[in-house]
């Protein structure tokens, strides 16, 4: 195993995560909003676009890159035109351009991340790839500490924050531009319609969409669900995620170095299980418990992040990991719709109030059930 070229490889998690924390999640849509004159609308239209495209794009992509051995190729060329497109928007001022950069930029990105998650086989050489997955998830989570101190600490306008997520990332992706480095390996040709027919893996898809679902909607509502039910402030939601996000950054690399251990398929059963309670205890909370959830949620987040991409190599043939791993995001992205609108729903029926926070939170619960029922059948088939 190469230690330089393993090193590089976890350090883009680390710029992904800046990036999806600041552009995505945080300041693009306020600087479309407050400062250019647009509207949510805007925003999550041509984010869906550039979902929808991306989706269709990497299974593409993907198929080619695989059968031509191309995948570091691949991966360098979207880092590139992620780093172009995060530059571009310190010079632009107006709402059309910057949408239409931003449709570029997150399909880029998008596709960064499939062949980042297709290249763990061949960094790793075969060999704890469990601890060097696990170890790229936890310097992940260091990015998103660092992406809030970037955002109340190092700049004044949205144009400063972008040239500093662009500095940020360009860092931190540049050795794997340089280390990332693998031998071409083609495949023979790979048939779509046969994945699609190929029942383990269907089953695979389904059950971590569910559950990917409900982590989803933990992540879009958990702030929310602090200031209604616990009544906290800005500065005491920001507190206890970063909170949970040190035991993130802790418990990725252990997930990782037990799952070189035993099987990972074996071990995301559990994980199904750790959801469910998961949301029951959040139902449960108090003032004080409400910190041992935090703990429980980061520990399963990273661990669950850890796992699945484990998942997906010890089931995929080698010559087929990046169009296999295409699927998984289209099943990723899939899994933002249902539980937040589940949650959306419950809050409307129920009147904004901390009870029916209460209840769309153990409502939640359902999912990770769904999910490891559909599991369980899979595991019988592995």
């Amino acid at each position: 195993m190469n230690k330089i070229r393993v090193l590089s490889w976890a350090l883009f998690d680390f710029a992904e995560t800046v990036f999806s924390s600041n552009i995505i999640s945080v300041f693009f849509p306020l600087w479309i909003v407050n400062t250019l004159g647009g509207s949510s609308y805007h925003y999550s239209l041509v984010y869906s676009v550039s979902i929808a495209i991306s989706i269709m794009l990497g299974v593409v992509s993907g198929k080619i890159a695989d059968e031509r051995g191309l995948k570091d190729i691949f991966f360098k060329f979207f880092i590139v035109g992620v780093i172009f497109s995060i530059f571009s928007l310190y010079f632009i001022k107006s709402l059309i351009p910057a949408l239409i950069m931003f449709l570029f930029m997150n399909i880029f990105y998008q596709q960064s991340l499939i062949f980042y998650n297709s290249l763990l086989e061949d960094v790793s050489g075969g060999k704890n790839r469990g601890l060097v997955s696990g170890s790229g998830i936890g310097i992940g989570y260091i990015g998103g500490v660092v992406s809030l101190l970037v955002a109340n600490y190092l700049s004044d306008t949205p144009s400063q924050t972008f040239l500093i997520t662009a500095i940020i990332f360009s860092l931190f992706s540049l050795p794997s531009l340089i280390f990332v480095k693998i031998p071409q390996k083609r495949a023979l040709q790979i048939s779509i319609r046969e994945l699609f027919r190929e029942k383990k893996f269907f089953l695979f898809l389904l059950s971590v969409l569910f559950l990917t679902d409900a982590a989803h909607g933990l992540i879009i509502f958990m702030s929310v669900y602090l200031n209604k039910v616990f009544n906290m402030s800005q500065s005491e939601i920001v507190n206890i995620i970063a909170f949970a996000g040190i035991f993130a950054i802790i418990s990725a690399p252990v997930a990782g170095y037990i799952l070189d251990r035993i099987s990972p398929a074996g071990f995301l059963k559990f994980l199904f299980i750790g959801w469910m309670v998961g949301f029951v205890m959040l139902y449960f909370s108090n003032d004080i418990t409400i910190y041992l959830v935090a703990i429980l949620f980061g520990i399963l987040l990273s661990s669950l992040w850890t796992t699945m991409r484990l998942v997906v190599i010890e089931i995929s043939p080698y010559e087929q990991l990046t169009t296999r791993f295409a699927f998984m995001a289209l099943s990723e992205r899939m899994a933002s719709i249902v539980s937040p609108l589940t949650w959306g729903v419950i809050v409307f029926l129920l009147g904004d109030n901390s009870h029916s926070y209460k209840v769309a939170a153990i409502t939640l619960s359902i999912f990770p059930l769904i999910g490891f029922l559909v599991y369980m059948r899979f595991l019988r088939l592995t």
